[in-house]
């Protein structure tokens, strides 16, 4: 069987730095040896792929064959952006335009469309902190980023005029030509990309490229009809003891009652 060619370049870049298994894997702080990384027995991680790039400038695309060029090129780490479109209310402040799950699926094809933006429910805030900046609400669909985010939320978004902006780790919509997705973000400015992770460990990183980022949009606040059910006060331990006490202090004020 022949092996994921992410695996061959893996054990060439080692052979390259003339390192043995043992001696890669605690270059890399991933265990005891990189034997079972070379064999395709155990899944390259986002963070071995970080790794790579950040001890040894290895481009990830040349790591999973779609590039020829093994090292990144020194070019412009970073990239301007901004909402292509806006809208106001009557009052001259910007609106917060809602895109649902179904108008998602033609957001990054409508970007200069204004009527498509025209159609868009609209709301706004008197709150002074929503009025010195582009606002936009994203609705939530899948699981990705379940427990903190659920299906159908809706979350509120700060528009980023430049990549630079990015603080690692942090929420972010992201929008390219593939379309609209809400992940934690890790900046790598010398591969220039955005490597996107789910707070759910059973969805896997996803890498965008600089060049197809269209918009990134940072989490401010969400709307949601969940409540967190496993939270501290709600937990039968802590629910338990209340009962105690309740019944305790209802037993001292009637003494005659059977409580």
């Amino acid at each position: 069987m022949t092996l994921p060619i992410h695996c061959r370049r893996l054990k060439q870049l080692r052979e390259e730095l003339n390192l043995t298994q043992v001696a890669f894997a605690k270059t890399l702080g991933i265990g005891s040896t990189t034997t079972e990384y070379e064999r395709g027995r155990t899944k390259l991680t986002g963070e071995i792929v970080w790794r790579l790039y950040n001890m040894y400038n290895i481009n990830p695309d040349w790591l999973y064959g779609e590039s020829e060029q093994k090292h990144v090129e020194d070019k412009s780490l970073t990239k301007e952006l901004a909402p292509s479109v806006v809208t106001v209310e009557n009052s001259g402040f910007e609106n917060i335009l809602m895109v649902s799950h179904k108008a998602a699926a033609g957001y990054a094809g409508n970007l200069n469309n204004q009527e498509f933006y025209e159609q868009l429910p609209a709301f706004s805030f008197p709150i002074p902190e929503y009025r010195n900046a582009t606002y936009r609400c994203f609705q939530v669909e899948g699981q990705s980023m379940m427990p903190t985010i659920h299906p159908h939320d809706w979350v509120i978004t700060k528009a980023i005029e430049n990549l630079d902006q990015i603080k690692n780790n942090n929420i972010y919509v992201v929008v390219d030509d593939e379309g609209i997705r809400i992940k934690r973000v890790y900046n790598e400015k010398k591969a220039r990309c955005l490597f996107l992770l789910s707070i759910n460990t059973a969805f896997e990183q996803e890498t965008v490229k600089y060049d197809n980022v269209i918009e990134v949009w940072e989490f401010h606040s969400k709307l949601t009809k969940e409540l967190i059910a496993d939270s501290q006060e709600f937990k039968l331990d802590t629910i338990y003891k209340d009962i105690k006490q309740i019944k305790k202090k209802l037993s001292d004020a009637f003494p005659a009652e059977n409580v």
